[in-house]
């Protein structure tokens, strides 16, 4: 070994097994625990059960058997040292992980690779395993190591509950390149880009390279890549050579999986959520023109029924898009339109049913006219004009993206020779099988939260671009030109599309699909983007928003908001306008060079605290860099 580590310069890390507190107890946990885990496959009821399963690949080949592991006698030692001390015993102590947490583990050695462990309960008995595999009597490194076999061992184990609602996690462990045939290592990554396709977010994918600087990671990086490029969350770790810096990569992995099972858990109730395994996914950035897509077309038997946007301003609800196809026919190409309502279409082949659109402008029994109940609508503001480039459109059938609660397919609109036209659109439905086994009125409200905040969120960006024009006023002529080019939030305005295919109704949520740099500036769990984070700093020492240590307003996130009395309201308003009319509102002097693009989401995220009525407990945005479109906000 090296002077610079190993077991010449460090000492092993030593770690104690369970104590039962005797043999009797010890053979009757070993029982239970041997029992549970040829259990946990005896039926599609226990396995519904399951919360997490994670597959192990560890290479034992043996060049894991050198001395130059830091607090570990050899690489192997290392490995199996931090997976028993920080993926089973520490998730044990916190709670967060039960017998319904299941490990299988793979080695890989020789000439294939062996599943050691199948389907086994987290316990203090899979610990003691743990701890018995540092010993080389149990397991000594030897031969190569063969990436292959051993991904389709992963597949098997991964694939064996056929239930979706457990999370998946797979930790490949290598100290270098694979012993497969070069001309094999493409299939290496093919492979793993299926396994993350048939799993996508679900799936979390964590390559971890065991050895120096010199040692080629090249197809652990590849096979990273190819899995996010498929939706699935996947990493590659490589810890200097010493068993802290491993096992600091150990617990984030065991962290994210606890927040990956929180994702799947429905809060109210603490049942585990299933996932929908009726999903096929593209790699990202593949064209709209390979892949399978189904129309709705106005003249076909699966078309387009009603569009809804949301009026948060006038009704707080959903408003009816406006139909300017022909009320008979459906046809799109109407050229007549009622003269008193100007919202009742007929094309000329149609026109003959209602002449003059009689029927349409006649009351019966008493009762309005079709024509008078549209006007009423219209007037109330529930039915408005939204121009569509067409109301049939076409869904590939392939998600491109997938969230934590919503997959995300794209959606294009058809001219009458069903070729695409207009912008490209995405369509956004929930993961899970329980949102789509609802009635259609779930369904549909299901997308009620998303379009309520979005439309409040758009109201608050357009007072911040209303008071960053009032601001300009506040400068010298010689800074309008630069003033007025500092970036200006929008909201891409979604709408609710009601869709028959054949006898089935079902509603997507359709929104711009925005091109150029995705950057996630804020997120509702604290995170801050890097650009930003000096001025949350300057705004704390300014005593702006309350507390900014982490990025968050409050202790918990943003504070709560108290509905004001209309006194204090008309107060609010009198401060702003003094504020605005003082001399303390002109710009100190200096320079204003340093204001980044990415500042200005930070601060909307601040403006409409003091503003909104009720409460607000977190807003956060996501959009893109050098854009002003947001994409994405978490309001409640």
């Amino acid at each position: 070994a090296e002077m610079t580590s190993g077991t010449k310069v460090a000492t092993p890390i030593l770690l104690d097994k369970y104590d039962f507190g005797s043999q009797v107890i010890l053979e009757d946990k070993v029982r239970i625990h041997n029992s549970l885990a040829h259990q946990m496959n005896d039926s599609s009821k226990v396995q519904a059960k399951w919360t997490s399963h994670s597959v192990l690949v560890v290479d034992m080949s043996g060049s894991m058997r050198r001395d130059d592991v830091n607090g570990a006698r050899c690489r192997s030692d290392g490995v199996w040292m931090a997976l028993a001390r920080d993926y089973v015993k520490k998730p044990l102590e916190d709670g967060t992980r039960s017998h319904f947490d299941l490990i299988s583990i793979i080695v890989m050695k020789d000439d294939g690779a062996t599943v050691i462990f199948q389907h086994q309960p987290t316990t203090w008995v899979l610990y003691n395993k743990l701890i018995d595999m540092r010993e080389w009597s149990t397991y000594k490194p030897s031969g190569h190591g063969y990436y292959i076999p051993a991904i389709d061992e992963a597949e098997a184990l991964l694939t064996s509950n056929a239930n979706a609602s457990c999370s998946l996690s797979l930790l490949f462990f290598s100290d270098g390149s694979p012993s497969d045939r070069l001309a094999d290592r493409p299939l290496i990554v093919e492979k793993t880009g299926k396994l993350a396709s048939k799993f996508g977010r679900r799936l979390s994918i964590s390559c971890i390279g065991m050895a120096g600087e010199a040692e080629d990671f090249s197809t652990l990086n590849d096979m990273v890549t190819e899995a996010k490029q498929f939706g699935a969350q996947a990493s590659f770790g490589k810890p200097s050579l010493d068993a802290d810096s491993l096992s600091n990569i150990i617990t984030s992995l065991a962290s994210s999986l606890t927040t990956s099972k929180t994702e799947m858990t429905e809060l109210r109730t603490g049942k585990a959520k299933l996932l929908r395994m009726d999903i096929e996914r593209e790699k990202f950035n593949t064209s709209d023109y390979v892949g399978t897509w189904l129309d709705f077309r106005s003249d076909g038997p699966d078309y387009v029924n009603r569009c809804w946007t949301w009026n948060y301003s006038h009704t707080n609800g959903f408003v009816e898009i406006l139909d300017t196809r022909c009320t008979f026919c459906y046809a799109e190409d109407a050229q007549l339109v009622c003269p008193g309502c100007k919202s009742y279409f007929s094309c000329v082949g149609c026109s003959e049913q209602d002449l003059g659109f009689a029927s349409h402008r006649t009351r019966y029994n008493n009762r309005q006219s079709e024509c008078q109940q549209i006007l009423a609508k219209t007037r109330m503001r529930s039915l408005v004009r939204k121009e569509l480039p067409s109301w049939s459109i076409s869904v590939k059938d392939q998600i491109f993206g997938e969230g934590a609660e919503r997959i995300v397919h794209k959606v294009r609109f058809l001219d009458s020779n069903g070729e695409f036209i207009g912008p490209t659109m995405v369509a956004k439905e929930s993961r899970f099988v329980e949102s789509l086994e609802n009635s259609y009125l779930e369904q549909f409200n299901y997308h009620r939260a998303f379009m309520r905040t979005q439309d409040i969120a758009s109201n608050f960006a357009k007072k911040f671009n209303q008071a960053m024009l009032q601001i300009q006023c506040h400068f010298g002529e010689k800074f309008q030109t630069q003033l007025s080019k500092l970036p200006r939030i929008q909201f891409i305005e979604p709408m609710v599309v009601e869709l028959f295919e054949g006898e089935d109704e079902k509603s997507i949520l359709v929104e711009q699909f925005l091109e150029g740099d995705y950057k996630k500036f804020n997120s509702n769990m604290g995170y801050v983007e890097d650009e930003v984070k000096q001025l949350v700093e300057r705004m704390k020492d300014l005593g702006l928003g309350g507390n900014f240590a982490d990025g968050r307003i409050g202790d918990g996130g943003l504070d709560n908001i108290e509905e004001e009395s209309e006194d204090e309201e008309e107060s609010d308003d009198e401060e702003d306008e003094a504020i605005f009319d003082s001399k303390e509102a002109t710009p100190h002097t200096g320079t204003y060079r340093d204001i980044q693009d990415a500042y200005f989401p930070q601060v909307l995220v601040i403006s409409p605290m003091k503003r909104v009525k009720g409460k607000c407990s977190s807003l956060t945005f996501k959009g893109y860099s050098r854009s002003t479109m947001m994409t994405q906000q978490c309001m409640s």
